[in-house]
């Protein structure tokens, strides 16, 4: 499989925007980090709007979204609940 600029630039969109949110929720609003989910799920859609529903990739991408909310969301979870026992 062949890395094409499309590709780096998919992997990139599908990357950052949660590891920010994540990163951003934890340093100012730890309480609430709950919401990067919700949040990342809002990024992926309005990021990749016209990819959402053409018929050859819709499994691909939703498998990948479904990947990076659970990683979202274990992530955010593991830091909620260390902030709470805190």
């Amino acid at each position: 499989m062949e890395l094409t600029p499309t590709l780096i630039l998919n992997l990139t969109l599908l990357i950052v925007p949660p590891a920010v949110l994540v990163l951003a929720f934890w340093q100012r609003l730890a309480q609430h980090i709950r919401w990067t989910v919700a949040l990342t799920a809002l990024c992926d859609v309005l990021l990749f709007w016209d990819e959402l529903f053409y018929y050859e990739s819709f499994g691909l991408f939703a498998v990948l979204i479904l990947v990076q909310l659970a990683a979202t969301g274990a992530a955010a979870f593991r830091i909620y609940n260390k902030q709470r026992k805190d």
